[in-house]
């Protein structure tokens, strides 16, 4: 309850501010969602650390959902605030985590959240399009993609043969998302089916969908 609440507050604030200075509901609405997809600025700062909480509930039912070994090496696409790369070292301490975001902004939130685990070389952050992932292929054994994939757009198909290219055999992707955000984003892809049917298409082996409220998991095995 408390996450959503500073979720709506900090939207709250943005709309208030932009009807106060006469900016129409649909330009804030669009601004929110490109600030969504690449924080920058004030609010960009404001979001990713809205993000270290709300995403909280969501990445620990995300997790749950495969086995993270020690000795994995992970890429963590999208990363926003850094929360989830610091859940995963919280419990599985020996690991390696790559994380890439398109956003400056994230990069410093979740540099700054896992300063303890970067000054060890067990946490690499970076700057990156997942279109153009600079990784050797079969370098990972599980890559994830949590609230992110809605905002890739044109290089959606792109990005997924990326995140498939860099996971050696027997790895999995994991994304996550709300599925109202889905429906929103990705309307194309509604229907959980059609969006296994494009992983498939990539040349995933098995893609096992699971929900939990508004939240939807798609587990996909190389």
């Amino acid at each position: 309850m408390k996450r959503n609440k500073k979720k709506i507050i900090i939207v709250t604030v943005i709309l208030t501010i932009g009807v106060i200075s006469g900016v129409s509901y649909q330009h804030l609405i669009n601004y929110l969602s490109s600030q969504a997809a690449n924080p920058t600025g004030f609010i960009g700062r404001a979001m990713t650390r809205i993000w270290s909480v709300s995403f909280h509930e969501q990445n620990q039912w995300g997790y749950s959902l495969v086995n993270i070994n020690d000795e994995d090496v992970i890429l963590s696409v999208g990363f926003g605030s850094g929360s989830g790369i610091k859940h995963i070292k919280e419990r599985n301490n020996k690991n390696t985590i790559y994380g890439i975001d398109i956003s400056e902004e994230a990069v410093k939130t979740a540099a700054s959240l896992n300063q303890e685990y970067i000054n060890i070389g067990e946490v690499i952050l970076s700057v990156g399009n997942v279109a153009n992932l600079e990784f050797e292929d079969s370098f990972f054994n599980l890559v994830i993609a949590g609230q992110t994939h809605i905002y890739w757009g044109e290089v959606l198909q792109k990005g997924l043969s990326e995140c498939y290219r860099v996971l050696a055999d027997r790895g999995k992707l994991l994304i996550t998302c709300e599925i109202d955000k889905i429906e929103y984003h990705l309307p194309q892809y509604r229907n959980p089916d059609d969006f296994a049917k494009l992983l498939f298409e990539i040349g995933f082996e098995r893609v096992t969908i699971k929900t939990n409220n508004n939240f939807i998991a798609f587990i996909c095995e190389k």
